[in-house]
Parts: C-alpha cells; structure tokens; sequence
C-alpha cells in the first residue's frame, strides 16, 4: 500500500522566467525581478523554440581556505591567510527547480509567477541532475577546489622551457663534439600531452562544478529549499515534455493567463497542455 507523496518531491520540475537579473558586480542574484514583460516574453520564447537554453549564467562556487599562503609583492615573501575565501566557476547551465505545486508560492518573491513545468520522467533522460548544496566551509568543497587548482598549475610551457635550457647547457658543453646532438623534443611531446589531458579534465571538473551550489548559512530558507536540478546542454523539448504552463490573471493591469491564452496558435501549443492561473494552482 502506498504512503502517497513525502510533499518534498514532484513529478514536475519547473523553469521560472521571471526570475532575479545577475549581478555580475557581486556574483550574486539580484534582489530585483525580471519585469513582468519579460518574464511572459521569455515564457513565449522559450515555447515557441521549444528550447531551454544553456545562458550566461554560471555557477560561482565559494570555497573558504581556513589556511592559505601567498605571495605578497609588498612584502617580498609568503604570508598566511587565515580563512581566505576563493571562487570557483562553472561551465554555463539551465536550471530546473523540483518543487510541489503546493509551495510554488513561497517562491514568487524570488523567481516571480510565470513557469513551465516539465515532467520529470522526461527531465532525467535529458541530462538533468539535482544539483549538490554546500556551505562554502565544507570540506568536501575545498577538496575540489583544491583539486582544480593542482590541474591548473601544470603548464607544458615550464616542462619545454626546462628542455631547452638543458639541451642548450649540453650542446655548450660538447662544442668540441661536432658529432654529437642532443634530441628533448620527445620530453616536450609529452609535455604538451599532458597539458591536453589536463585541460580536458579542467573542462569535466567544471561541468561537475555545474552541479554544485555554495549558500550561505542565512540562507538555508531560500537558496536550499530550492532543490535545483541543472544540466550544462541545452534542453530541446517536446510538447509531449511539458507537464503545465503558469502565468497570472491578475498583475499590475495585466492579464498575462488571458495574453497567454490568446497566443496558443501562435505558439502552435497543443491542448493537451494545460494552461493554469497562477492563482488557481498557488493562491486558492
């Protein structure tokens, strides 16, 4: 016998479209929505492409390093910092949010009343996954960090200068030994093999970051109780994907559920999809 529904998961996930401008200033969200316009015209867009693209967007991921050294210019020596705090980014995303309908509301204040929902069956074949959140403190996160930051360091260039001052230091040494040679392109072959293959994995480690969201411990109300899902490619949708369509009746003068209704066969929408008030399905 079924115990039903834990009320914490769906079977549909959602894309607001109205949600907060980036702030690239501070890394963060802004306070401030998309105006409603742009919201239902981002909604329109997205349907009629049946596309959720991959944006700009990209995770900041913040780490916190209890201990750090640096060099200081100033100083002309290494200094310790104590709980440096560093950033991590990822590659660009699109993002989904499993939320019940039942708590849709307690997110308008930050992502607005206009969403597509997705079925859920359909969002795990297309490369979606729930996302990891983390406080930036964990040591699970630092791991990472500091993960990416050995990868990063390698640079053939360091290897091919080397074997070219030590081929250059032995051909000085044998002038008198015209019939000798000295061969490091070998080493620099490697060299340059290796840095490919870090490449590639600095490239997989950041789509992995992708799937990782640092929030503060303030914010265990708002960003953690988003249970966000992402995926690195863009999602090409079919009808046959989209669960529901929500937009309001009534905001500011606007109806945008009737506008919405009104462009059904521009955006060539089918019926079986069903168009909801935001205030039908959050409000009553």
């Amino acid at each position: 016998m079924s115990n039903g529904s834990p009320g914490t998961v769906s079977k549909i996930l959602w894309h607001f479209t109205g949600g907060p401008v980036w702030n690239s200033k501070t890394n963060t969200q802004g306070k401030q929505l998309k105006p409603s316009k742009d919201a239902f015209a981002n909604l329109k867009a997205i349907m009629k492409s049946r596309t959720l693209k991959v944006g700009r967007f990209k995770e900041v991921v913040n780490v916190v390093i209890p201990s750090f050294k640096e060099y200081s210019p100033a100083l002309k020596q290494t200094i310790e910092l104590k709980n440096r705090r560093v950033t991590m980014y990822s590659s660009s995303v699109c993002c989904l949010a499993d939320i019940p309908a039942v708590h849709l509301g307690y997110h308008a204040a930050r992502y607005g009343k206009f969403a597509i929902g997705f079925h859920r069956a359909s969002v795990t074949q297309h490369g979606f996954n729930p996302v990891l959140y983390t406080l930036p403190t964990t040591e699970v996160i630092r791991h990472i960090y500091e993960g990416l930051s050995s990868i990063e360091s390698i640079d053939s260039g360091d290897v091919v200068s080397a074997a070219e001052s030590i081929e250059n230091d032995i051909m000085n040494d044998l002038d008198d030994y015209s019939d000798v040679s000295v061969d490091t392109s070998e080493v620099v072959a490697e060299a340059e093999v290796i840095e490919g293959y870090a490449q590639e994995a600095q490239s997989s480690i950041r789509d992995f970051i992708a799937f990782i969201k640092t929030f503060e411990e303030d914010q265990f109300d708002t960003i953690y109780c988003e249970r966000e899902w992402r995926s690195v490619q863009d999602f090409k949708f079919t009808f046959d994907d989209v669960a529901m369509i929500v937009a309001p009746k009534h905001l500011g003068s606007e109806n945008y559920f009737q506008a919405l209704i009104e462009s059904i066969k521009e955006l060539n929408i089918p019926r079986k999809i069903p168009i909801v008030p935001w205030e039908d399905l959050v409000e009553n």
